[in-house]
């Protein structure tokens, strides 16, 4: 992520396939994506690779993550 803070928000050291996948384009460009991919995947990641960029890009900016599991909501809220 070139950014130390944000790098240690993650124990792993490597992202998975999906996530290595999506990187550049969610992670340097502007352009958007659509991830379909299996319950615990790795998507919920994918989707945080591309708020670090925004607010890399834009600070001071929000963002607004919808999950569709209210239990998920909470769970994303509590860890970041």
């Amino acid at each position: 992520l070139f950014n130390p803070t944000a790098e240690k928000l993650y124990s792993f050291q490597h992202f998975n396939p999906i996530q290595t996948q999506m990187f550049h384009i969610g992670y340097h460009t502007d352009h958007n994506i659509l991830l379909g991919a299996p319950t615990g995947s790795g998507k919920t990641i994918a989707a945080e690779i591309c708020i670090h960029r925004l607010f890399r890009k834009y600070p001071g900016k929000k963002v607004v993550y919808i999950a569709p599991l209210k239990a998920l909501a909470r769970e994303r809220l509590v860890a970041w």
